[in-house]
């Protein structure tokens, strides 16, 4: 009997170590797939970027301006009255929807160089003014003033502060234009993508520049990435022609803006009020970017008016697909 009790208990020991091995072999394969998971959900685990698994929707967003025959703002646009092409392939989905609740990233830039002063006192007189009508809680302003470097920035929250910033400014100088507005692009203001907001830049100068590092396209590529609208406002007789003039028509166009020739306060406060009128009465256009490759390009958007329908609309020339 005591040979039979012997076997019993290592019967008995073998199946509890049995047992533990089957735990034991169970928490491991617990274990080793919980680490697979984490491999596959962390970055460069294990040195393997195989493991890595990535998705990305990509969308276009862009601003659409839609005005009738007397520029005056359109009310109530929907996706009948436009037809949108990419590349001159025309984008079959696509949705629309009014910015008029959009909150408003501003950035206000200002030439001080030698070339623009005698327009300074009008632009103070009425500026400051004209940015309180259109501005509400939520929206943020941003001033910037430029002559051969940023020679003045701050944010501002509400326009009153703009008659204290441009008080007394740097003036004088030679210009650095593109650079101005590259940078100006760049700013933190602009590159907040979480929410859709109307970004706008509007740029007081004469078109000159004698100093940049960076060209034009350079400036407009900036504004084209980051959304940006650039309303241009020079100072000088309509009659008259000047060469930074194209260069100015050439910035707003390309990014959906509209550029400005005053000659005086009342005509500069009408543009003003123009560019208000627009920023508070645009459209957001959006759709899914089509045949994703991967590789960074520029695609050429138009939007066009549905036969019939009449209504002139700008927006930016393209986007740059992300890769």
């Amino acid at each position: 009997m005591g040979s039979v009790g012997g076997v019993v208990t290592k019967v008995r020991g073998f199946a509890r170590r049995s047992s533990a091995f089957r735990a034991d072999t169970m928490r491991m394969e617990r274990t080793l797939t919980l680490l697979f998971f984490i491999a596959l959900a962390v970055p460069g685990f294990a040195g393997e970027s195989n493991f890595l698994v990535r998705k990305r929707v990509s969308e276009v967003q862009m601003m659409l301006v839609a005005t009738d025959q007397h520029n005056r703002p359109v009310q109530n646009l929907s996706p009948a009255d436009i037809m949108v092409l990419e590349d001159g392939r025309p984008i079959p989905q696509f949705g629309l929807r009014s910015a008029a609740d959009l909150p408003l990233r501003i950035a206000v830039v200002l030439d001080v160089s030698d070339s623009t002063l005698k327009a300074w006192a009008a632009i103070k007189a009425t500026l400051a003014p004209s940015l309180q009508a259109v501005m509400r809680p939520g929206d943020e302003l941003l001033v910037v003033a430029f002559n051969n470097k940023v020679a003045l920035e701050k944010m501002a929250s509400h326009p009153v502060e703009l008659e204290r910033l441009l008080a007394n400014p740097p003036a004088g100088g030679l210009t650095a234009l593109y650079d101005t507005v590259y940078q100006v692009c760049d700013r933190p203001l602009f590159r907040d993508e979480l929410e859709p907001h109307r970004s706008a830049v509007i740029l007081f100068s004469d078109g000159e520049d004698d100093l940049s590092i960076r060209g034009l396209n350079d400036a407009i590529g900036r504004a084209e990435r980051r959304g940006v609208s650039i309303y241009t406002v020079a100072s000088h007789d309509p009659k008259k022609q000047f060469r930074g003039d194209a260069v100015l028509r050439d910035l707003a166009s390309t990014t959906g803006g509209r550029d400005y020739i005053v000659k005086n306060s009342q005509q500069l406060g009408a543009a003003l009020t123009a560019i208000n009128e627009e920023l508070r009465s645009s459209y957001l256009l959006y759709y899914r970017v089509p045949e994703e490759t991967g590789q960074q390009v520029f695609r050429r958007v138009r939007v066009i008016s549905t036969p019939g329908r009449g209504s002139q609309l700008r927006a930016r020339a393209g986007y740059f697909t992300a890769p």
